[in-house]
């Protein structure tokens, strides 16, 4: 046993002199880790070196859960950055965008309003302002899109296309849509986008429409025949009619997706470069 002794000694000393060295020494294994994405690695070598707590720790922590996509974790890491430390602004902005891809839009924009003065402050604010549907707000801040940022220059014009999108054009109506189709059963859908849909329709209503015609010529509308066909054509008639009206409806919805998830991703793109 004495013989092992100083063996034993020499392997835990070091792991004793990791934790008050701080993390300084490590930081570039460290970031080869999370630049090849090699997140379990790097959050296990985090989490297992015993080293001292930091303002880069709590940032690489959040870094390295943010490439993992645990957003939430990321965010808790990201906001434990004090506020003199070189990181603060970053993690303000990775904070941001990871709340952005949670879908919470306030807490992201308040995020952007902390960092400094700058155009890829303006950025953020523009995107998450425009998530908001806050077009005055929006407006403020593309007004110090300056386009020659390499980095920012493509989602500035797109953010441009996405609120011209939004609040200078016409959306589709699904009450429009409804109408198109009591007039022209499957004419709403067409309106949608969804011609198949649109040809079913007209040719279901049609063909029985047809049928109670030539049931009511032959028999008369007390028949039985007049009576299911004729019932049957109502019931897919109206259908046909509240079946436009909400894909009209949901086409809107995942236009707006869509352009949700076009700003969100256009947000994480100069960030990420960070």
């Amino acid at each position: 046993m004495r013989r092992l002794l100083p063996l034993i000694l020499a392997l835990i000393m070091p792991l004793g002199l990791r934790a008050q060295q701080g993390i300084s020494k490590d930081l570039g294994f460290i970031d080869y880790l999370i630049g090849n994405n090699l997140t379990r690695d790097a959050m296990a070598w985090l989490e297992g070196s015993n080293y001292a707590p930091s303002d880069t720790l709590d940032f690489l922590k959040g870094l390295t859960l943010y490439t993992a996509g645990k957003l939430d974790l990321a965010t808790e890491s990201f906001l434990k950055v004090p506020t003199d430390s070189p990181y603060y602004e970053k993690s303000l902005y990775f904070g941001a965008v990871s709340n952005a891809y949670l879908g919470n839009y306030e807490k992201g924009l308040q995020l952007i309003n902390s960092a400094g003065e700058s155009e890829l402050k303006q950025y953020g604010l523009a995107a998450f302002n425009l998530l908001l549907d806050d077009k005055a707000s929006y407006e403020l801040a593309a007004k110090n899109f300056t386009y020659q940022d390499y980095s920012l220059a493509d989602g500035e014009k797109m953010f441009g296309k996405i609120y011209e999108d939004r609040f200078n054009s016409k959306q589709k109506s699904p009450a429009l849509a409804g109408v198109m189709s009591a007039v022209i059963p499957g004419a709403g859908k067409w309106y949608a986008g969804r011609k198949d849909e649109a040809i079913v329709s007209f040719a279901t209503v049609g063909i029985f429409a047809g049928l109670t015609a030539e049931c009511w010529v032959k028999k008369g509308p007390k028949d039985w025949r007049t009576i299911v066909f004729g019932t049957l054509g109502s019931l897919f008639y109206i259908g046909n009619i509240y079946g436009s009206y909400m894909s009209v409806g949901i086409y809107n919805d995942n236009f707006r997706n869509a352009q949700n998830n076009t700003i969100v991703f256009n947000l994480h793109v100069p960030i990420r470069s960070l």
